[in-house]
């Protein structure tokens, strides 16, 4: 028998979207550049196209470079100008986001969802966060801000990013049945269809729009969760 896994999207689902929105506001003042729109917030490729002109801007780093770099792991590998400027502006983004965590501890998540998570995992799931944010982000937040959910898996991106949602789905599938997608945009949905999961729409994220139409349920407080996941 596979474990049955519920996976939730981080950013503005698992975490509020004013959490985004500040650690955005940090990196933007280093950048020198405007806010993002909510337009760029709901379609991360625009949001990440945008940072990237600014790295460019800000440090001559072009994209057509080619820089050599040292993994951590102490193997070397080539990294394009433009990888580098995803890697730059999301490293920015990080350390925002953890200037955040330690701000705001527990009260990053929306009220009501730690309980919720417990619940599900108590009932039997696995609980994993698939996400367009860099994995130790994620993971480094979820300590920084003492979050009280074990999560079973936590799939995120690279430092240059790249990765998308539907191969990230994959790698999960291979570690049992994703019965459950829950998040705040419909990026995060759609790839939920090609493996069988139910989807849940939380309304207070980021959304891109057709995200009601789409999903199966839609919520506007995680207590919602109750009637939905058993």
């Amino acid at each position: 028998m596979t474990d049955k896994i519920v996976m939730v999207d981080f950013a503005g689902t698992l975490v509020k979207a004013s959490v985004i929105e500040e650690a955005n506001e940090f990196r933007s003042k280093v950048l020198e550049r405007g806010l993002p729109s909510i337009e760029e917030h709901a379609h991360p490729d625009e949001l990440y196209k945008a940072n990237r002109e600014f790295v460019e801007k800000l440090t001559g780093l072009t994209k057509d470079l080619k820089v050599q770099y040292r993994k951590n792991d102490l193997e070397f590998m080539e990294l394009t100008g433009e990888q580098l400027q995803n890697q730059v502006a999301t490293n920015l983004f990080q350390i925002g986001m953890y200037m955040s965590a330690k701000k705001h501890g527990l009260s990053i998540v929306p009220e009501g969802f730690v309980e919720q998570l417990q619940r599900i995992q108590k009932a039997g799931y696995k609980l994993a966060i698939v996400s367009g944010v860099r994995t130790d982000i994620i993971s480094g937040m979820l300590q920084i801000a003492k979050i009280p959910v074990a999560f079973d898996f936590v799939i995120g991106q690279p430092p240059i990013l790249g990765v998308n949602n539907e191969e990230n789905i994959k790698l999960l599938q291979e570690k049992g049945t994703v019965t459950f997608v829950i998040g705040d945009k419909l990026s995060d949905l759609e790839p939920a269809k090609g493996v069988g999961a139910k989807t849940v729409f939380v309304k207070w994220g980021h959304p891109s729009g057709g995200e009601e139409e789409f999903a199966d349920y839609t919520i506007e407080k995680p207590e919602e969760l109750e009637k939905i996941i058993s």
